[in-house]
């Protein structure tokens, strides 16, 4: 069960681009500070809020489907 779980979550962030799947693993799973991201991936923190928001929006609609 925990296997399939895994792999729903990681086919909904493979629908993710690249820089928005890192800096949502990075915050998530890492437990970085959005500022610890931008500095980890050069970003501004600005960009780093702006990926997060796509992110959120992202597996808000493969869960929900809107």
């Amino acid at each position: 069960m925990v296997l399939e779980a895994l792999d729903a979550v990681g086919q909904i962030l493979d629908g993710l681009g690249r820089r928005v799947r890192e800096v949502f693993l990075l915050s998530q799973l890492d437990g970085l500070a959005y500022a610890e991201i931008a500095e980890q991936l050069g970003l501004t923190v600005n960009m780093v809020q702006k990926d997060m928001l796509k992110a959120y929006r992202h597996c808000y609609a493969a869960v929900y489907g809107q």
